[in-house]
């Protein structure tokens, strides 16, 4: 996804205040390759980030089937049909049909097990440029305002 004028210049101000990357974006010796590569990096300490697209089978391989006698025929039925095809994670809707089908999400729980495949690291650009946090149960992520990853070439373009 293309960046904004305002997402740039909200990365630049970010590059510009970091104490790595502002001294690599200023002056003649700008390293445009290396703020990409620590831009693109994964956030550390982790921060989760909600998926947009959610493949079936990563939704089908994060319960533990054992307790899904226990379900009613309704509930069932209903988990078959949410995997019947790629689900958004950012939409409250998507992630209370989880929680409808196996209960709340709480710690060790089938929908924390779901909730947290629909998430995934965010790296230091998507976390800078940022999001709503959105919570369900004991699973937060951020919805993100933008996602991708940051070319060399962008660089020049981000830091004009």
């Amino acid at each position: 996804m293309a960046l904004t004028n305002a997402q740039k210049a909200t990365l630049k101000a970010y590059i510009l205040a970091d104490p790595v990357l502002g001294p690599k974006a200023t002056g003649d010796g700008t390293d445009y390759a290396f703020i990409a590569d620590e831009l693109n990096k994964l956030k550390s300490p982790a921060q989760k980030a909600w998926v947009t697209s959610v493949a079936p089978e990563s939704m089908d391989d994060a319960p533990d089937y054992t307790t899904f006698d226990a379900i009613s025929a309704g509930k069932r039925d209903s988990w078959a049909f949410l995997l019947a095809r790629s689900r958004d994670f950012t939409r409250n809707k998507t992630r209370k049909w989880i929680t409808d089908v196996w209960g709340n999400a709480t710690a060790g729980s089938n929908s924390e097990a779901v909730l947290q495949a629909g998430t995934r690291n965010a790296t230091v650009a998507e976390v800078a440029i940022g999001g709503n946090t959105k919570t369900t149960g004991t699973v937060s992520a951020l919805e993100l305002n933008w996602s991708g990853t940051i070319s060399v070439f962008e660089m020049g373009d981000i830091l004009a």
